[in-house]
């Protein structure tokens, strides 16, 4: 179950701030995987906009990741004659998460990909799961409920609502809607997040 919010800022000519809140974060590449970003959202979305049509539809998240990361590295080649500038480079963060073929060739084996900017785009390995961009909230009830979860779709995906409703409560910087997708043998599918927020929203009242 993949899970993003759709808020960015961007900045004008003028160096003035503004919130978009239509900005998609969670990008499908083929049949078995996506993308996400966090950071600079423009940068983000040019770099997979530019990239994705490069993908195949029979490409492992192994090969799609060694590509992008050849692909990022070239786009930011004018950053790379020194740290400092590395580190002063627009930053983006990205997650790459599908499925890839098991031995007998069907796609059940989940994986879990990062690349940030500040790291030269180097392709680093995710255990069970991968929060990035504002994950104070999530890396907390993540690492609270995770174990009480990780067994059902259903209490995952209201898992994943929960962080992204409770981030946009205290951070101005996150908010929009909510997409989410599963992943399965069959392919992507999308998942109407309104369920679960509702779900969140009575139990508030509740606790009131």
């Amino acid at each position: 179950i993949l899970g993003s919010d759709s808020r960015s800022l961007a900045m004008d000519v003028a160096g003035s701030r503004f919130i978009r809140d239509s900005t998609n974060k969670l990008i499908q590449l083929n049949k078995y995987s996506c993308i996400l970003m966090a950071g600079d959202s423009q940068a983000g979305v040019h770099l997979i906009e530019q990239f994705k049509e490069k993908v195949k539809n029979n490409d492992s998240l192994k090969t799609i990741s060694k590509k992008f990361s050849d692909f990022c590295r070239k786009e930011y080649e004018p950053y790379s004659s020194n740290y400092i500038l590395l580190r002063n480079s627009p930053e983006v963060q990205f997650i790459l998460a599908g499925l890839d073929k098991d031995k007998k060739g069907k796609y059940n084996l989940p994986k879990i990909l990062v690349l940030k900017n500040y790291d030269w785009f180097f392709i680093g390995e995710e255990g069970e799961y991968s929060i990035n961009g504002k994950d104070n909230i999530s890396n907390y009830l993540f690492t609270k409920m995770y174990d009480k979860c990780k067994s059902s779709s259903e209490k995952m995906t209201s898992l994943i609502v929960q962080c992204l409703y409770d981030t946009e409560k205290i951070d101005g910087e996150s908010g929009g809607e909510i997409h989410l997708v599963s992943i399965t043998e069959y392919g992507i599918a999308e998942i109407d997040p309104q369920q679960y927020i509702d779900k969140i929203i009575q139990r508030d009242l509740i606790n009131i």
